[in-house]
């Protein structure tokens, strides 16, 4: 599986006139705009032209394990799975005419070529929804970097949660803090609370993404216990089989 391209640095030009961050090819239809913008990315507004992504997104998880539960259930109303019948009266010298048959038997079990498809779709969507979260992270990180950029720069992990963003602002002159053209100090500060909040709202978002997947792998893996990765499965995906963070 290809791994995201890192974005290119350029110290001394303006935002808007740098190389844009690569988008991950499994990243689609996501913008820089929408990833700084949290009314869309969270669908926290009521407007239909809002796009609420991660909701949308996540969702899908819901149809796959969908999939799965009505493949179950029509593999135990079939009653064609193994063992064939239920039987009682089971002694050390058991035969068939001693037995009474109960019906059909009650255990089922999705095919092994839809287990495969099916943890193919939940790794696709992981990835793109992982990577997705992550790309935006890259634009706030970015964005906060320029906010930021004084005497001393920070660390790109500092910049994640912008705490120490916040106290190095405040140590630092008015001067040497750059402002967008024509921005007022009040207009910066609200900048910068901005680019805090999305900062930590996409940390979550990797939070929520972790409970979401483990969700979606408990109902997989209950109901395709026999199934396991292809040996030669990439390393992300192992990790989430075992439901690596």
């Amino acid at each position: 599986m290809r791994t995201r391209p890192s974005a290119p640095v350029e110290e001394e030009r303006p935002l808007e006139e740098k190389v844009p961050i690569p988008t991950p090819p499994s990243v689609r239809d996501v913008t820089p705009s929408l990833c700084l913008s949290l009314v869309e990315f969270k669908g926290t507004h009521n407007s239909a032209y809002h796009a609420d992504m991660l909701r949308q997104f996540r969702a899908v998880d819901d149809s796959v394990t969908l999939r799965l539960n009505r493949a179950f259930a029509q593999s135990r109303d079939r009653g064609t799975s193994t063992p064939p019948s239920l039987l009682v009266q089971h002694t050390k010298s058991f035969s068939s005419s001693a037995a009474t048959d109960l019906g059909r038997s009650t255990y089922s079990s999705v095919s092994e070529a839809m287990c495969a498809s099916i943890w193919l779709d939940l790794v696709d969507l992981w990835t793109r929804r992982e990577d997705t979260i992550k790309y935006c992270m890259d634009i706030n990180v970015r964005q906060a970097q320029e906010a930021q950029k004084a005497e001393a720069p920070l660390k790109k992990e500092d910049m994640l949660d912008l705490d120490r963003a916040q106290a190095q602002k405040r140590a630092t002159s008015m001067k040497e803090v750059p402002r967008s053209r024509g921005e007022s100090q009040a207009e910066f500060m609200v900048r910068i609370a901005m680019l805090t909040k999305q900062a930590r709202q996409f940390r979550n978002e990797l939070m929520v993404e972790s409970i979401v997947r483990r969700r979606s792998l408990d109902v997989f893996q209950s109901r395709c216990k026999m199934f396991q990765p292809d040996a030669q499965a990439s390393e992300r995906e192992w990790a989430y089989w075992k439901a690596r963070t």
